[in-house]
């Protein structure tokens, strides 16, 4: 029987492998991620806020799910998405939790934030729930769960909310692992000499860190014990600057820069990716007229 990517992500963590997940918030970026042969994926809500022109507190819990499943359904790979915070109570995170395991998904994280969460998030100013109240949170969560093989992370924005702390981060990171989690996240902590204490502190649980610039690159990650990297606004970042560098030199020069034989080259890469030589296979062996 072949391994589901579900159980390729939860082996990949219990023996201790490195999990490299870029970024992807459509399915021809998911194609290109596995094209590329990184073995998971991730579906952030800021991506996937930014892609439909709204900021992540803003999207529901369904239309995340949307986002995420249509990466999902497009690869064979696990895809780790963000959870928000559960999208409320308790009873919604179970509602949650059975949501993601339902559309394939093979990890969600979810965090301390309030909720409804507040777009001044944006601009560092995080709010956290009581520890109690997280907890209780994230046990209905685990409970939910159907399939032990189904990823669940515990966020913390402990050290980088309104009053956190890095001991605050900490004594929520050991409260996740004690209560269970597979892996436990903490947002914020950026810095060598924080990403090296947290680790020391926080043992015996996968940890996971959020990349997204060359400050500081996966062996450096990895060789400070963390083993899921995931690039939260990669693909944004790279997608519109992008479009952008394009559509600016056509404003201003009447071209794209893009030369023909570029166009066909990534035209056949594309075609490629989206399986369009197997439709044509299918189709001269389906179709009467086809010659």
């Amino acid at each position: 029987m072949a391994i589901t990517p579900r159980t390729s992500l939860k082996n990949k963590l219990i023996t201790g492998e490195t999990i490299v997940a870029p970024g992807a918030y459509d399915p021809m970026g998911a194609r290109i991620i596995q094209d590329l042969g990184f073995s998971a994926i991730y579906t952030g809500g800021y991506m996937s806020g930014a892609h439909l022109a709204v900021t992540e507190p803003l999207m529901t819990m369904t239309e995340q799910l949307e986002v995420a499943g249509r990466v999902a359904n497009s690869v064979n790979l696990p895809v780790i998405v963000d959870g928000n915070a559960g999208f409320d109570d308790p009873l919604h995170t179970r509602r949650t939790v059975l949501a993601y395991e339902m559309a394939g998904i093979a990890g969600i994280h979810i965090e301390d934030q309030v909720y409804p969460k507040r777009a001044s998030y944006h601009k560092g100013l995080e709010h956290i729930v009581p520890i109690a109240e997280f907890i209780e949170k994230m046990s209905h969560a685990l409970e939910a769960r159907q399939n032990d093989d189904f990823v669940i992370i515990g966020r913390t924005d402990g050290f980088s909310a309104v009053g956190g702390s890095m001991g605050e981060a900490i004594l929520r990171g050991k409260a996740l692992r004690d209560l269970g989690v597979d892996v436990v996240m903490p947002r914020g902590v950026r810095e060598k000499h924080d990403l090296i204490k947290y680790r020391e502190e926080v043992i015996d649980v996968p940890l996971l860190v959020i990349a997204g610039s060359d400050d500081i690159s996966v062996k450096e990650y990895e060789d400070m014990g963390y083993q899921i990297i995931i690039y939260a606004p990669t693909p944004v970042v790279a997608t519109s600057r992008a479009l952008e560098h394009t559509y600016r030199t056509l404003k201003e020069t009447g071209l794209t820069g893009i030369s023909a034989s570029e166009v066909a080259a990534r035209r056949t890469k594309i075609e490629e990716l989206i399986d369009l030589p197997e439709y044509y296979r299918i189709e001269e062996q389906t179709t009467e007229l086809y010659n």
